[in-house]
C-alpha cells in the first residue's frame, strides 16, 4: 500500500472513532525524525476496538 494510501486508511480509521484523545505520527523525514500532532478534526476516542484497527493498519509498534 502507498504513503497516501495508508494516510488516507488512517484518516478514516480516526474518524470511525471520534473523541477527545489527540492523535500524534511520529515520521522519518529527509531532516531526522519528526512527531506532528493531527488537528482537533483529528481527535480519537482511544478504545480497545480502535487500538486494534491502528495495529491492523501498521502494524504492533505503532502504538506507544
Amino acid at each position: 500500500m502507498s504513503r497516501v494510501g495508508t494516510a488516507a486508511e488512517l484518516a478514516s480509521l480516526i474518524r470511525d472513532f471520534p473523541g477527545e484523545a489527540p492523535v500524534f505520527v511520529d515520521l522519518d523525514t529527509s531532516l531526522g525524525p519528526r512527531r506532528l500532532e493531527l488537528g482537533p478534526s483529528y481527535r480519537v476516542a482511544p478504545s480497545p476496538d480502535c487500538y486494534a484497527e491502528v495495529k491492523h493498519l501498521l502494524g504492533e509498534a505503532a502504538l506507544v
